[in-house]
């Protein structure tokens, strides 16, 4: 039997055309002008406008939450939405791009790099203060007292008298006043057992000295000596 020469030509053009609306409307097999991309498996560089979130988490084996969280993607926008309906928020171009660092783990501009910085960093501890001004500070911090320790004056220097404040404590007055603690303990007529980490308007709200005056002259009649 003769077979007419135009109808192979027909048959494989209806079954290529077959195959191609069936992968379709399957969702496995999409094109876009000349190119045909396989949304199965998707690379971020296939990525197209056309394309909607869903074929996008199913073509990359992405979650959704990663793939909204690498594009800036609001959490309540549909996953049916196509790309080229969310240039307001990301371009694909760019869309592209972080999908390709976050994928890939290779380094990526600093817009992208909160993203792949997932885990909770770990807290870099305190170091603890050290020497006399650091161990007044730890002592005061321990006792629940708010103070502002006095900056150290350069080696050799001396705090003049009248500089004394009513936030120093007796320890800081001794070391930058450069007067023996014993000695000025017994020039304020304090007992010899009184916390050297006290500050001198706690002493005054204690009654136990009248104003910081009373420390000043102390304090400068001990340099003199």
């Amino acid at each position: 039997m003769r077979i007419n020469p135009f109808i192979m030509p027909i048959v494989l053009i209806v079954a290529l055309l077959g195959t191609t609306f069936t992968a379709q409307a399957l969702g496995v097999w999409s094109t876009s002008g000349r190119t045909a991309v396989d949304v199965a498996n998707l690379k971020p560089t296939d990525l197209k406008g056309w394309m909607t979130l869903q074929q996008v988490i199913d073509g990359l084996k992405i979650s959704q939450a990663d793939l909204y969280q690498v594009g800036g993607i609001p959490s309540d926008t549909p996953t049916t939405t196509a790309l080229k309906d969310l240039e307001e928020v990301i371009e694909v171009t760019t869309f592209r791009e972080k999908l390709t660092a976050y994928l890939g783990g290779t380094a990526m501009n600093p817009e992208v790099a909160p993203v792949l910085s997932a885990s909770t960093p770990t807290p870099t501890a305190t170091p603890k203060p050290t020497g006399v001004a650091g161990a007044t500070a730890t002592a005061l911090a321990a006792t629940g007292q708010v103070h502002a320790t006095a900056t150290p004056l350069p080696a050799g220097q001396a705090l003049p008298a009248n500089q004394i404040k009513g936030k120093n404590t007796l320890r800081e007055v001794s070391e930058q006043c450069q007067v023996p603690m014993d000695k000025l303990l017994a020039g304020l007529k304090l007992d010899a057992k009184t916390d050297p980490n006290t500050a001198i308007k706690d002493l005054i709200s204690a009654g136990k000295l009248t104003e910081v005056t009373d420390v000043q002259k102390v304090v400068a009649e001990l340099q003199n000596k």
